[in-house]
């Protein structure tokens, strides 16, 4: 089964919602969005290191690259279909980009790492389950108390970062060497062709109740989708390389080489001083 888009229909009994995280990577002490996009993620896979015994490092690899539109391969990840959502005139886009954009990408990936682990069919709160906390929660965070970034919003940094508000997460799992893809959005609550949406959209595949009025979302299960991903956006990880990997299109400008590479020394120079941390940013 291929992995498609669902936009969810905004039913009468839902309030409209407008998600809030974004207000969290305002303050001075964040200035660009690179810098909270760095200082979140690394976190987290520090936090996640598959054997915190052990002398190796965590490695990051950070890479930004670029399609072309003419080149197709966005069509593969975001049809037509989903592209109403992305220029609806009240999704909480300021400047959305548009098909025949190019798309510059941005990558993140970890390794020695635990990726997200846990039964990716709970769809409520369990102590442990790392790919419910990233996928399916909002304001919650499955960390302990004393544990960097408890508040369950760092996440949001990750779609925050793409034009479309927009990532695809290919995670190998410590626990079952099981490969699962998906992706997400987080828009405001918008209105397509007179039709109102909440703002949470999945990119995956859906379990649906036999009268077609609920849906669960799915990550896929593919080495044929793995191996297309990897290919198209540089992807450094093979399936025996556990940890998590999450790439966001139509980044911002202020992304860049440069704005990474200084965010990286600004906030992590000690652990990659001590040898726990091993960093590389590059173009692909």
């Amino acid at each position: 089964m291929e992995a498609s888009w669902k936009f969810e229909r905004k039913r009468r009994s839902q309030k409209s919602r407008d998600p809030m995280q974004a207000s969290f990577f305002t303050n001075a002490s964040i200035d660009e969005d690179a810098q909270a996009l760095i200082r979140e993620l690394i976190q987290n896979s520090l936090d996640a290191k598959a054997n915190p015994a052990s002398q190796e490092p965590v490695r990051v690899r950070l890479s930004i690259g670029k399609h072309e539109p003419e080149s197709g391969v966005m069509r593969r990840y975001i049809p037509e279909k989903a592209w109403k959502h992305f220029s609806a005139e009240d999704n909480g886009l300021e400047a959305p980009p548009c098909p025949s954009d190019p798309c510059r990408f941005l990558v993140y990936e970890d390794f020695n790492t635990c990726g997200l682990i846990g039964d990716e069919k709970v769809n409520d709160e369990q102590p442990g389950n790392s790919f419910y906390y990233f996928m399916r929660a909002e304001g919650q965070s499955g960390k302990q108390d004393g544990v960097r970034g408890r508040h369950g919003i760092g996440k949001y940094v990750v779609p925050k970062a793409s034009g479309i508000r927009t990532f695809i997460a290919v995670t190998v799992r410590s626990t079952d060497q099981r490969c699962l893809i998906a992706g997400q959005s987080v828009l405001k609550s918008h209105h397509v062709d007179g039709v109102a949406y909440t703002p949470d959209a999945w990119w995956g595949v859906f379990d649906e109740d036999e009268g077609g009025d609920d849906y669960f979302p799915m990550p896929v299960e593919s080495e044929a989708l793995f191996n297309q991903i990897v290919e198209n956006f540089g992807l450094a990880r093979d399936r025996k390389k556990t940890g998590l990997s999450l790439i966001m299109p139509y980044v911002q400008e202020d992304i860049s080489v440069k704005t990474l590479s200084k965010y990286v020394v600004n906030e992590y120079f000690w652990p990659i001083l001590n040898g726990q941390l091993l960093v590389e940013v590059a173009e692909v």
